[in-house]
């Protein structure tokens, strides 16, 4: 009962938008579309805001961030817990993720947590844009913000 306790206090701390910043505005300063998939590829994104409902949420930095890298059909993924690999074809505004093979290790309830938020956004078809620098994974119903490793 404690652990729930405090899961859900972490969680309504993180809905209240500790560190919350601007995500992902459609006016001026992206970067447009031309050669998106060039610029995603290639490079490792490190996850720093996980934003839902017009906020983003810093990772705690007691937790190490999760991490992708987007490869020629293929991404790597550190989850926040886990770590794996599948298929991620990246097209000039969407990314298509395939079946994504985790490892299975036991870890704590906000590493946990936050697996399950990066975990959400790893399903099908989603929205990206690159914004300032940083890449957007327009999940639903949790947007993740990553930035260049």
């Amino acid at each position: 009962m404690i652990q729930v306790r405090r899961l859900l206090a972490v969680l309504l701390v993180m809905a209240l938008g500790v560190g919350v910043v601007a995500c992902g505005s459609d006016s001026g300063g992206g970067d447009g579309d031309s050669g998106n998939a060039a610029k995603v590829e290639g490079q490792t994104w490190k996850l720093m805001n996980i934003a839902a409902n017009g906020a983003a949420t810093s990772i705690p930095s007691s937790l190490k961030a999760p991490t992708f890298e987007f490869d020629d059909g293929t991404v790597n993924v550190f989850a926040g817990c886990n770590s794996g690999t599948g298929k991620a074809e990246v097209g000039e505004s969407t990314i298509t993720f395939g079946a994504i093979a985790l490892t299975k290790k036991s870890c704590d309830v906000m590493a946990n947590q936050l697996e399950t938020y990066v975990t959400t956004v790893l399903e099908g078809e989603i929205g990206y844009k690159l914004d300032q620098g940083n890449l957007v994974l327009e999940g639903k119903p949790v947007s993740l913000v990553l930035t260049s490793d």
